[in-house]
């Protein structure tokens, strides 16, 4: 039971530390939200494997050490009176730049000649679904009171729905139902390991304002796929 309507949506905090564990730092910001007496807080979006990290000292929820330090931060926001729901995400194309990794995507993107992002396989596909799901899964063990997934604003999860970087031609490609299957794929392998009781939220664009990008139709469809399922 949520003390009020207002929520607190996700922004990057950048005050974890550089190996994306809970600091005093970030702990305050979400106590000092609790303290304003914010509804709901959603953290900044944690990544959930090394490779998918999108920005400096960004939250990380890829080990058991990232759900102890998680949880010593939620405790302090539940004493503090407020309730916390933790966004997970892989940054996708949108990653940053790591030494002998090549970041991954719906398909294959060139620039300059240089490698954007490789398209995935299917194993990378499978691997990435069990990677959210065990991030959301250490969230729970945290004590967050919700798991949002980050689908949106361009990274890996948005990649995919759009048709203007996926240009796949398999099963995950292609119509609005298919290009939203990693998405619930994610969602239902996330709810397979937290259980039918959690909350689950699903955060995405109503349309990315590209040509040949996803629509505020496709949002509508995808919306519904995800009430379906």
């Amino acid at each position: 039971m949520l003390n009020n309507r207002f929520v607190r949506s996700a922004t990057w905090e950048g005050l974890a530390s550089p190996e994306g564990y809970g600091t005093e730092e970030l702990a305050k910001c979400w106590v000092d939200l609790a303290h304003g007496k914010i509804g709901l807080i959603i953290t900044g979006h944690a990544y959930v494997n090394p490779e998918g990290i999108a920005a400096p000292r960004q939250l990380g929820l890829y080990s058991d050490g990232h759900t102890r330090s998680l949880a010593e931060m939620i405790d302090k926001v539940h004493n503090a009176g407020g309730r916390i729901a933790v966004q997970i995400s892989h940054g996708g194309r949108y990653a940053l730049k790591l030494p002998g990794v090549i970041r991954l995507g719906p398909s294959t993107i060139e620039s300059k000649g240089e490698v954007q992002c490789k398209e995935m396989t299917e194993t990378d596909i499978r691997k990435i679904v069990l990677q959210f799901a065990e991030a959301a899964g250490r969230a729970k063990t945290a004590g967050s009171d919700a798991v949002q997934i980050h689908a949106g604003h361009g990274y890996l999860l948005s990649e995919f729905l759009s048709p203007f970087f996926n240009k796949r031609t398999d099963a995950y490609g292609g119509p609005v139902e298919d290009r939203a299957r990693f998405l619930l794929e994610v969602a239902h392998e996330v709810r397979r390991q937290v259980g039918g009781g959690f909350p689950l939220l699903v955060k995405f664009n109503s349309q990315d304002y590209l040509e040949g990008g996803f629509t505020t139709e496709d949002m509508l469809e995808v919306a519904t796929l995800l009430h379906q399922s």
